[in-house]
């Protein structure tokens, strides 16, 4: 426990980048539908800037109106790209 703790604190910058990014996609794939709360034209330009992050959710909404599933894809999504941004963002080491 105490590795993932350590590794967590040191790619602090990678886990804020990933949760905006996978959560702005998420807002948008939540908010797609005429009838949802926060539909809006903004929708449209949070999706093409997280494509790569809300395809796949967006897919799966448009088939389904259900937000739930969106949630578990949208997670899956955040860990994969916690784990590919924690490659090219290098913690800096404390001295």
């Amino acid at each position: 426990m105490k590795e993932i703790t350590s590794f967590l604190k040191s790619q602090k910058w990678t886990l804020i980048i990933s949760m905006l990014y996978v959560g702005t996609g998420t807002l948008a794939v939540c908010s797609a539908y005429g009838s949802d709360p926060l539909y809006g034209e903004w929708t449209l330009y949070a999706l093409l800037i997280t494509f790569p992050v809300s395809i796949l959710s967006f897919g799966f909404r448009y088939a389904d109106p259900s937000v739930w599933p969106v949630f578990f894809i949208q997670f899956i999504m955040f860990l994969i790209t916690f784990f590919i941004l924690s490659l090219f963002i290098k913690s800096k080491p404390d001295n």
